[in-house]
């Protein structure tokens, strides 16, 4: 009886935890796409692309995420409205040291450890390697 209580429990929690896990969203801030108007049958996007530029891969991407707006299993004719290129902000650099209040003092030491110690420093950077522009395609499906 207490191991069926144990369980139960343990079940209890384990379905709180995945209930509390947040849902996938449309545009993370850096990529994806945002929907700028919609009806039923059209939808203007604004999708920011990253990476390198392929015509077909980009085509593909806009025209999927037009099957999650408007409807799944169908071609929809895609209109590009304008093609913006922004400053990417993730590659702003980050701010070395520690900020004492509200002050504008801050303190650093170049010998401390980081985070990173044992790691290669050129292998880090290429890891975090991101483009330095991102485009905004504002388009409309119908």
């Amino acid at each position: 009886m207490n191991n069926t209580y144990k369980l139960l429990g343990l079940g209890f929690i384990a379905l709180g935890l995945a209930a509390c896990q947040s849902t996938p969203r449309q545009d993370n801030g850096y990529t994806g796409y945002q929907i700028e108007s919609q009806s039923k049958n059209t939808a203007t996007l604004a999708y920011t692309l990253a990476g390198r530029q392929n015509q077909q891969k980009d085509e593909n991407k806009l025209q999927r995420a037009c099957q999650k707006v408007l409807g799944a299993n169908k071609q929809y004719t895609l209109s590009i409205l304008s093609i913006n290129e922004i400053v990417n902000p993730a590659t702003q650099p980050e701010k070395s040291g520690r900020q004492i209040g509200n002050s504008r003092t801050s303190i650093s030491l170049s010998n401390t450890p980081d985070l990173y110690n044992s790691e290669d420093y050129a292998t880090r950077q290429a890891l975090n390697t991101r483009p330095s522009t991102l485009r905004v395609v504002r388009y409309t499906c119908s």
